[in-house]
């Protein structure tokens, strides 16, 4: 067995390519001459995983030291005798949870800590591999040092694995410290796709003390694409990045530099599946559209954004403006994870000069957030409510010294949803808790909160928006619409604290969108909404980008039937982009006719239709898109692909507005929405009518051709 290598000669000086000198490799039956305590770590080195553990993965030879022994609650400790520095590292396999001090092992000299690591996870998922950590030891040499590995943290990732200890002149990994001058706007990264070579990386201004942000980079000598830390708000600064990294990653490290532009970003927007009018990120993950205010002629878009990968992590807000909700200009983040964790979703607002507390001079947007302590790099945080506020009309924000504004509720509590309440003279925030349960709060300066009542959407969760809409634009008959992630709704009134469903939950998205957002202060008083686009289908993959928005849409409320419904238009700037139109106004299409659309060409459009129904004899009737991709009526049941219940005629008619991009399709049919991703086949039809077993009538029949925002 080699478990422990005994002392060897002290040696004057390191010696430059020595022999590495073995610590332990955890090969042996037993520990033997490390001392035991506690039970988390058994009686001796394991071969792999334990009984409900994760697979283990990393470690070399047979064994390794797990502390996984029964599970994640067993605590223990194990301290190897003393053995002396005889090479400039310490290289060693650890892996499990990350935290100091609980799951961690340390380095003791004269029975003080002067070196620590811990694994790489804190919260459920992530991986039981273990990964290489080096310690630089040169200023050790010669002296008597010994090895604790601790395991004293119970719950998720209470346990902590290690293998192979070895002394040796060359670094397993690298520690990193390089300061940059601001001199451009990106920090440039060639990055993998593969979420398992991620490297923790440290960003701090000028020598503060607590960083600006950290980030997990995928880091690669042979980069699957290129990504950046945008900088642009931080010009003639200086920029210490610090961290560790596989020490065969030293090339890479060295393409990292501030530069003007990124590599890719001359094809920026032609990317094989890059939508052409739906907002989607330069780089990363895009999830649920937060923060979203109009302020000066501008409408601001922030979003969950991984700026780093293609995947879900380092949770950011990204920003986009755009005059027109069609031509997006992305601008820097907006928020970033720091010591208050990842940032995750929330709202923007619009505070006029003295409606609130924070410390601004004049009028002032406001994001409220999420702060997810769970993900973040100080053990004990939690998931609480926080602010940051900017004077300079968006360009830049500063998160609220006096954060988080409301602490940790219970279970989740996230997505505060804050708006300004009239009648009342005070801020509201909606709040989602867990399952389908939300809660109100209620400020008069949006820092002090106080909770009022709690309300319920059935069958949904998650980001929550209360507004209120006139009927019919009768101004002296409204309701308020209580919003879920799925696109669920509750009907009803709001006194300023409370909410009084009426009916529901209703449903009004299908397919794809999620998470979708309002604005609050839109001109004319209108109810813009933007929903997320969650992958459903065929997606991004192999794009340095991942997903998209839903196009902007009005919302209104409208009697339908027995009751009110809530029901959506595009927007009215998608006019805008329209060029070519063909125009069959009045046709009637019966199935065996040749198609007047069979022969248009085109991947980015718009179908406008009104169907007649009185006149309409088919008992299918709609459209099919790039052959695969049905937009069916069925006027027997009144059924529309992808929507569930009735999509009944107004007034005799079925308005239906179609909507297709590169790899994504949007129906608006009466008012309700659907939508999904799509390819575009080679050898397919961009639009084929369907009228099965008889005609169909269209009182109007429009194709608009769509331009390209980014051109």
């Amino acid at each position: 067995m080699r478990l422990l290598l005994l002392p060897l000669l002290c040696l004057p000086a390191l010696s430059a390519a020595a022999t590495d000198v073995i610590v332990a490799d955890f090969e042996g039956e037993d520990f033997g001459s490390w001392k035991v305590t506690g039970s988390a770590f058994g009686k001796g080195p394991v071969a792999g995983s334990l009984p409900g553990q994760m697979q283990v993965s990393g470690f070399i030879g047979q064994r390794l030291v797990n502390g996984y022994h029964g599970g994640d609650d067993a605590l223990g400790t194990l301290e190897s005798p003393e053995f002396k520095v005889e090479r400039k590292f310490l290289n060693f396999l650890i892996g499990g949870g990350r935290f100091p001090g609980e799951t961690c092992m340390d380095l003791l000299l004269d029975g003080k800590v002067v070196r620590t690591a811990t694994g790489r996870y804190t919260q459920p998922g992530g991986s039981e591999r273990l990964d290489w950590q080096t310690w630089d030891v040169a200023d050790l040499a010669g002296k008597s040092v010994s090895l604790r590995i601790t395991d004293k943290r119970t719950g998720t990732w209470g346990h902590i694995n290690v293998d192979n200890i070895v002394q040796s002149d060359a670094p397993k990994t690298l520690e990193l410290k390089k300061e940059f001058a601001i001199t451009d706007r990106y920090l440039i990264w060639p990055v993998s796709r593969d979420p398992s070579q991620r490297q923790r990386f440290w960003f701090t201004l000028d020598g503060e003390e607590k960083p600006l942000l950290y980030a997990d980079i995928c880091l690669s000598n042979n980069p699957d694409f290129w990504v950046f830390t945008d900088l642009a708000d931080h010009q003639g600064r200086k920029v210490t990045v610090t961290g560790t990294i596989p020490g065969v990653l030293g090339d890479a490290w060295e393409k990292v530099k501030i530069s003007d532009t990124y590599p890719g970003e001359e094809v920026i927007y032609q990317e094989e599946l890059r939508p052409q009018y739906h907002f989607s990120s330069r780089r990363g993950w895009l999830n649920d559209p937060n923060g979203m205010v109009w302020h000066d002629g501008q409408w601001h878009l922030f979003y969950q954004h991984n700026p780093y990968n293609h995947g879900w992590h380092n949770m950011t807000w990204g920003h986009a403006v755009s005059s027109d909700l069609f031509h997006w200009k992305e601008k820097p983040p907006g928020l970033q994870p720091d010591q208050e964790g990842y940032m995750y979703s929330g709202s923007g607002i619009f505070a006029p000069k003295g409606s609130t507390a924070l410390p601004v001079k004049g009028d002032s947007l406001v994001l409220a957030y999420t702060a997810n302590g769970n993900h973040g790099y100080e053990p004990g945080h939690k998931v609480v409510q926080s602010l940051a506020f900017s004077e300079d009309g968006g360009k830049t924000f500063t998160k609220f010294k006096g954060n988080p504004v409301l602490p940790h509720v219970v279970a989740e509590n996230r997505d505060p949803k804050i708006f300004w309440h009239e009648p009342s003279k005070h801020w509201v925030m909606p709040l989602y808790y867990d399952g389908e349960d939300y809660g109100i709060y209620t400020s008069p300066d949006m820092v002090k909160w106080e909770k009022t009542s709690d309300y319920k959407i059935p069958t949904d969760g998650e980001c929550p928006d209360l507004f209120e809409l006139p009927v019919d634009g009768d101004a002296k008959n409204t309701r308020w619409i209580a919003w879920g992630a799925q696109g669920k709704y509750m009907l009803g009134s709001f006194d300023g604290k409370t909410f009084k469903p009426e009916s529901g939950p209703h449903q009004h998205y299908f397919g794809a969108a999620y998470a979708g957002q309002s604005y609050d202060n839109a001109p004319d008083k209108r109810r813009v909404h933007i929903g997320w686009m969650r992958d459903t289908g065929a997606g991004f993959q192999g794009m340095p980008f991942n997903l998209q928005m839903t196009l902007p849409m009005d919302f209104t409320l409208r009697k339908q039937g027995d009751g009110i419904r809530l029901w959506s238009e595009p927007s009215k700037e998608v006019e805008g982009i329209r060029s070519a139109t063909k125009d069959l106004n009045g046709l009637a299409f019966s199935s065996g006719q040749v198609d007047p659309l069979a022969e248009f060409k085109g991947g980015q459009y718009e179908i406008e239709a009104v169907i007649d129904v009185a006149a309409t004899t088919a008992s299918e009737v709609g459209f099919r898109i790039f052959d695969d991709h049905a937009a069916i009526w069925k006027p027997g049941d009144e059924q529309f692909t992808g929507a569930r219940g009735k999509q009944a005629p107004v007034d005799g008619k079925l308005n239906v507005r179609i909507f297709v991009d590169t790899v994504s399709m949007e129906v608006f049919v009466n008012g309700t929405y659907v939508s999904k991703f799509i390819r575009q086949l080679p050898g397919t039809k961009p639009i084929r009518i369907v009228a099965n077993g008889g005609e169909v009538k269209f009182d109007t029949l429009k194709v608009h051709t769509l331009k390209s925002v980014w051109k």
